[in-house]
């Protein structure tokens, strides 16, 4: 049989290209035998007494988190939610960023001076985060702390309103300059955000993502600046928060981040780490995840192309061992699936995949995320797929390391 020349793949780049293109800011929040009988059963019912208590704990009582919005809107405040252990953590190469905890109430019955908060409306929702600013490198960082909460997609969001946190947000107590944080302070303060109703009921038809933003530096102009994200699940209901605890962890590609399509796994296998070298770049194989994608109706269009039979997404994930002298830029890297024997190829969609970090340094590590997307239909007809590695592209468009490419087959 002769080779097919799959081309929707630039169609699909094209689209997404419209809403990426400028917002190349996107993360990726997360990475992530006893043959006793006895043993095995003393650890399971550990890990259920945890879950439990940790359940417990994040439901929270009524004790209210922040008082300054009964205080400031004079109105009645009910406490709708208490998460005390998020585990949102966010580390930009020693500049730490996390949420203690936070907390939703619903606000009604407030003085009208706050309407305008609340988009002119009598009553809505107040999300308080306690935040912890942790400097833990040698030297004085500049960082605009900034959080989101992310709705359909990564240009649908929630900002932090000021208005009931006016004296309790994050601030250097060494440092005198705005957004400056001396080498080792750790600080904690407040950061809030305001929702309408229709905001708060818009959270139970997309999966809400809280959003660490990235941004930081060693000098005041940001310049080289880490401006890499975290990206957590945002739970804001015990259920939710059951449902979220027990669904399937799909690797950070921006399908699931940037909350463009729902994942139903087809198959994955996690623990591959076959390691080869390029020159002084050891490359492994971490994992691989096929996944049934289904657009979220925000995001319908950009996957149009795709016809009507479904689509498919393998995402691959890869560790870069750097031991050159030099970065590694991870901007460039021309990598593709070939197909049952060079029957056919797929090129990585990088539209979709995270866009930190953009470069290794010399003598550290780091994650790549490849992201290959069939129609369903085509998907099925394919049986080996091996994945080829590279060649890397340099800031002047030459191939680097002669044009070496790497080659892994790929689990199926």
């Amino acid at each position: 049989m002769g080779k097919i020349k799959i081309l929707w793949t630039t169609m699909i780049s094209t689209m997404l290209l419209m809403v990426a293109c400028g917002n190349e800011e996107e993360a990726s929040g997360s990475k992530k035998e006893d043959p006793k009988l006895k043993t095995e059963e003393t650890s399971a019912k550990k890990e259920t007494t945890e879950k439990v208590e940790e359940t417990s704990a994040s439901q929270g009582d009524n004790e209210v988190l922040n008082p300054n919005i009964a205080e400031e809107s004079q109105g009645n405040v009910e406490v709708v939610y208490t998460n005390k252990k998020p585990k949102y953590s966010h580390d930009m190469d020693g500049f730490k960023v996390s949420v203690d905890q936070y907390q939703i109430v619903k606000v009604t019955d407030m003085n009208k001076d706050f309407y305008i908060e609340f988009d002119d409306q009598t009553e809505g929702y107040v999300v308080t985060a306690k935040v912890t600013i942790d400097n833990t490198t040698e030297k004085a960082m500049y960082y605009s702390p900034n959080f989101t909460i992310q709705l359909s997609n990564e240009l649908d969001y929630i900002l932090t309103d000021i208005a009931f946190v006016r004296e309790e947000q994050p601030k250097s107590k060494i440092e005198t300059e705005i957004s400056k944080w001396a080498a080792g302070e750790k600080v904690s303060g407040l950061v809030s955000f305001t929702l309408t109703n229709a905001q708060f009921d818009s959270l139970k038809t997309v999966k809400p993502k809280f959003v660490i933003g990235g941004g930081v530096a060693d000098n005041k102009q940001y310049s080289g600046s880490n401006q890499e994200k975290g990206i957590f699940d945002f739970t804001f209901s015990g259920e939710q928060q059951e449902a979220t605890a027990n669904a399937t962890k799909f690797y950070p590609d921006q399908l699931t981040t940037g909350n463009m399509a729902d994942k139903t796994m087809i198959f994955e296998k996690t623990d591959i780490n076959e390691t080869q070298q390029l020159d002084h770049i050891k490359v492994t194989l971490e994992g691989v995840q096929y996944a049934e994608v289904t657009p979220t109706e925000a995001n319908k269009v950009r996957f149009s192309n795709f016809g009507d039979n479904g689509i498919v997404a393998l995402t691959v994930k890869l560790d870069l061992d750097n031991q050159s002298d030099a970065p590694l830029s991870m901007r460039n890297i021309d990598s593709k699936v070939v197909l049952d024997n060079d029957r056919g190829n797929i090129f990585a969609q990088g539209m979709v995949e995270p866009s930190e970090p953009k470069e290794i340094n010399a003598g550290e590590q780091g994650e790549k995320y490849h992201v290959f997307m069939f129609r369903k239909d085509e998907f099925e007809l394919f049986k080996t797929f091996d994945l080829e590695f590279g060649p890397f592209v340099g800031e002047d468009g030459k191939d680097l390391f002669k044009g070496k490419t790497l080659t892994f087959a790929l689990p199926r």
